[in-house]
């Protein structure tokens, strides 16, 4: 009996201790962040071309999809200012200003996480543990978001994701995708880690990783500064409501596209998960053909620079 007042207070000290590193664990993640990763520029600048499918996870359904796509589907009216889902964090020009919500108790309640552009939705992070919304309730482009932390890195997970596009080149997705989202902050550079995971069209989870940067407030992430306005129907080109998938002979161009363009085997360019492991750059390195046309755009290695013309000599 005697013992007892020193356990609960052993107790007590213990609890303190795990409530501590609790709160320790949780890295406060406000503020403007920038975009610092360049290695997916031609993404998220001109846009991937027809058939670059490599590296993605892609299962024959996926890659149906993204061959049939006609490029004149964005001109659909009903289409021309949809947003891109969740997973676009991990793929469009934007950062985000992430501001911490808080109960009225000042507990932290949720993280939002704006974007200076129509095209990816506000989302909020909750952080209260409430259950996710039953499977037929409303999918947005925003999904429905929970978070919570494993050491200082905030874990977040997407479901009620609407169909709509992984890339630009017209690979879908489905509503019954799901993501997962790694937030790492490392002073004033933040880590962001990504699983994409869609059984309806891709074959495996689709890891994707890029790096953000901490900026002055006063900077553009920090309020909306694009805005889309439905553009008039251009006669001959669109009515506005109506596209057409692409079918043979068309769909086989566009699937010759990339091997002719680059002189690589087809096998690289329509994804899969295979395509996404180094040694499936060794495979290919046993079949690749220098180009033997000079490259001038985008070019697969071995590179071979674009002799000066003769009126720059």
């Amino acid at each position: 009996m005697k013992t007892q007042p020193c356990v609960l207070a052993m107790l007590a000290f213990s609890a303190g201790l795990l409530y501590a590193a609790a709160a320790a664990a949780q890295v406060d993640l406000s503020g403007n962040w920038a975009l610092e990763s360049t290695q997916d520029a031609l993404k998220y600048g001109e846009g991937p071309l027809t058939d670059m499918f490599a590296g993605i996870p892609l299962n024959d359904q996926g890659r149906q999809a993204g061959i049939t796509y006609p490029g004149d589907e964005g001109q659909e009216l009903n289409r021309q200012c949809q947003p891109w889902p969740t997973h676009y964090f991990l793929m469009g020009p934007w950062g985000g200003r992430f501001a911490a919500v808080h109960d009225a108790d000042g507990r932290l309640l949720a993280w939002t996480v704006s974007s200076p552009a129509y095209d990816r939705l506000a989302i909020t992070i909750w952080m209260d543990g409430r259950a996710s919304p039953p499977a037929l309730a409303l999918h947005t482009f925003g999904g429905f978001n929970t978070g919570k932390w494993e050491g200082s890195t905030l874990v977040v997970s997407t479901s009620m994701l609407k169909d709509a596009y992984l890339e630009r080149n017209g690979l879908p997705n489905s509503n019954q995708e799901t993501d997962t989202f790694f937030f790492t902050r490392h002073g004033d550079e933040m880590t962001l880690m990504g699983v994409i995971d869609d059984p309806v069209y891709l074959e495996a989870p689709w890891v994707l990783a890029r790096t953000l940067k901490l900026i002055s407030a006063g900077s553009v992430v920090s309020d909306p500064i694009l805005y889309c306005m439905p553009a008039e129907v251009l006669a001959g080109f669109t009515d506005g409501y109506h596209s057409a998938i692409e079918l043979p002979p068309r769909e086989a161009q566009q699937l010759a596209f990339m091997p002719k363009r680059y002189n690589l085997p087809a096998i690289a360019t329509l994804g899969g998960a295979q395509t996404m492991y180094p040694e499936f750059a060794k495979k290919i390195d046993r079949e690749y053909q220098p180009p033997t046309a000079y490259c001038s755009l985008y070019c697969t290695r071995p590179m071979r620079v674009q002799p000066p013309s003769i009126q720059s000599r």
